[in-house]
């Protein structure tokens, strides 16, 4: 029977005396909304914030999360916004938060986001209100023909509920609902992670229609809490196919691209795998669009030698020689982003084996290894005899990284070093140090010394190259893992993409700090447009690709109650002012650790290519050739 509902005050901590009791002669016999229990199921499966820009389609689910004890209900103060907070929010624990989002004029405000979402392999579920079944057909504001189906091409699962007509048609669906909520999150936590999109009527979500027994005997088998690194394990045949290439080889090298570095215990895999096949391994490095990502620390993998640079000499040859190239996590080892690939067979270790083979190096005669690569790097070891080989590769790993056809001058060099030891000074003392990066330029300095960062350190990029994700993303980490230091560096042009963001950050007292590069304007287009006809836009004296003029980051912040300050480091010639202006960026670093709450740094640098050479390639690498000195 389907009634309205008036109120169901059943807690996640009640549903789960309610499943540990297993006499059905005590179950309660009424029935909840659709929006309990979706609020239910995300509770007891380990959510604990939903962002939300409620509409009317969306009500009852903001009420009744607004009524679990054990969630918290945060007014994301945007579409979009909300959709990326969600997404910050799990970076570090997949499920950890979700987004409520307004049917198809919310849902659409927010698509970027959920693609975004999708390319950055973020595990978090978007519930989007729709229209009440009885008038979807005649298209409120809120409905759109195919909404969900067009949208969900974003993401990896989807589904609609049914309508109220079919639920009274057909009592089972109350089970099918909770089995649906249910399979959502589990996908979501699975690696490699990956978003989901529910889609629920404004009817459905406010009757009450779902015996509570319905919920319970789903969730009752979901009772132990999610291994968020399962993937699906290879067929033995390509295991044994991988461990018979491993055994020959004799100078094999490791890949990794950082999305392996989601995996619960990767690294310290990497370091045994390593060592045991005598292996050196390098890391993917992105020289263009975002180019901050979390990357393997010297300290921590013994055979470590650094961001894969292939302007160098040495790092060519190393990848030339190898008789058995092995990729981990692959998803953008192609030949623009990395060059020339060996001739060797090769093994691609993935969890997303699809993401591998359209980059087009996987040969018949090669292995994939579908299955985490933690595990598998792990079997691999346990079923070999360790090489007993002296290390084969031998170069000064510091001077190749260095290597660049663009070299900045020395003291710009050492002038950027100043500038990331201020950064990274914001971490001192801190118990999980978190940087998000939107900035692309600045991450790319930032990047070149990523050692200066604390070893502990996550860093998150947008894979999706979504510029105004920063705010967002890591105003959701800050109030989803509010004992982490999260620190987000900006490019001008990310943050004024993004502002709306600072608003729930501002509400929810986020601890946050906020470091805007302000270089007056986009300096990674104006090198491009340049590289590619020097006569566009005037070689950038036209004021297209500038910044606002009159515009004042700080003083935005300020006007909305935020602390602010304002710091200018004219990298160049002039010793004194530059090494000033980073002793005053550490003062305004360590004034914002003193300042509870959301924090910003304005950080004026110049717009000048000698400021920013060596950042930003313009060209990809196969159109590159390597320096020989």
């Amino acid at each position: 029977m389907v009634e309205p509902n008036e109120g169901c005050s059943l807690t996640v901590e009640q549903l789960q005396t309610i499943i540990n009791d297993t006499d059905s002669q005590h179950q309660p016999k009424q029935c909840i909304n659709g929006a309990e229990a979706i609020a239910l199921i995300l509770g007891y499966m380990g959510t604990k914030t939903v962002f939300a820009y409620a509409g009317t389609s969306e009500l009852a689910l903001c009420d009744a999360v607004d009524r679990q004890p054990s969630l918290e209900l945060v007014n994301g103060r945007g579409d979009k916004e909300s959709a990326f907070m969600a997404a910050g929010g799990t970076l570090l624990r997949p499920q950890r938060s979700a987004a409520i989002l307004h049917g198809a004029r919310g849902l659409t405000n927010a698509a970027g986001a959920v693609a975004d979402a999708r390319r950055s392999e973020v595990g978090t579920v978007f519930i989007v209100g729709l229209p009440s079944s009885t008038s979807v057909k005649y298209l409120p504001p809120h409905a759109e023909r195919g909404l969900l189906s067009a949208i969900g091409t974003f993401v990896d699962w989807w589904w609609e509920a049914p309508s109220m007509a079919e639920i009274e048609e057909d009592s089972g669906l109350a089970s099918e609902f909770c089995k649906k909520i249910v399979e959502a999150i589990e996908t979501i936590a699975q690696m490699p992670t990956r978003p989901a999109m529910i889609g629920i009527p404004q009817d459905v979500a406010e009757m009450s229609w779902i015996p509570i027994n319905a919920v319970v005997d789903v969730v009752r088998e979901f009772s132990t809490p999610l291994a968020n690194n399962h993937v699906k394990m290879s067929e033995d045949q390509d295991l044994s196919d991988a461990i018979s290439l491993i055994a020959q080889a004799k100078k094999p090298v490791i890949l990794i691209d950082d999305y392996a570095l989601k995996y619960s215990g990767i690294v310290k895999a990497i370091d045994i795998f390593s060592k045991h096949i005598n292996a050196p391994v390098l890391q993917l490095r992105y020289r263009r669009g975002p180019m901050l990502f979390e990357r393997l620390r010297y300290e921590y993998v013994h055979n470590f030698v650094g961001w894969l640079n292939q302007f160098s000499k040495e790092h060519r040859e190393l990848v030339a020689g190898c008789d058995l190239f092995i990729t981990i996590e692959d998803r953008n080892i192609y030949r623009r982003v990395v060059g020339d690939l060996p001739e060797s067979r090769k093994i691609a270790i993935t969890g997303f084996p699809e993401k591998t083979i359209k980059n087009d190096y996987i040969s018949e005669s090669d292995v994939i290894v579908e299955a985490s690569p933690t595990e598998t790097m792990l079997r691999i070891v346990n079923a070999l005899p360790p090489k007993k080989d002296h290390q084969w590769w031998s170069f000064d790993i510091e001077r190749a990284a260095r290597v660049t056809p663009e070299p900045a001058d020395e003291l710009v060099e050492y002038q950027r070093t100043g500038i990331v030891q201020a950064v990274g000074s914001a971490f001192v003392d801190s118990k999980q140090p978190v940087l998000v990066d939107d900035s692309q330029m600045f991450g790319g300095i930032i990047s070149e010394r990523y050692d200066l960062l604390p070893k502990d350190i996550r860093v998150f990029g947008s894979h999706g190259g979504f510029v105004g994700s920063g705010v967002s993303v890591a105003t959701g980490i800050a109030i989803v893992e509010r004992d982490c230091s999260v620190v987000c560096t900006l490019g001008d042009q990310g943050f004024t993409n993004s502002i709306q963001g600072l608003i729930c950050a501002i509400e929810q007292e986020a601890p946050i700090t906020y470091i805007v590069c302000n270089n007056g304007m986009s300096v990674s287009l104006t090198k491009q447009a340049n590289a590619t006809d020097s006569s566009w836009f005037d070689g950038g004296k036209r004021g297209y690709l500038k910044n606002t003029p009159k515009w004042s980051y700080v003083g935005l912040a300020r006007s909305l109650g935020m602390f602010g300050v304002k710091v200018s480091v004219p990298i160049g010639p002039d010793e004194k002012t530059v090494a000033a202006g980073i002793a005053e960026l550490h003062d305004a670093v360590a004034q914002c650790k003193n300042h509870d709450g959301p924090k910003l740094i304005e950080l004026v640098l110049p717009s000048e290519p000698a400021a920013w050479r060596g950042i930003w390639l313009t060209q990809g690498f196969e159109q590159v050739e390597a320096i020989t000195s």
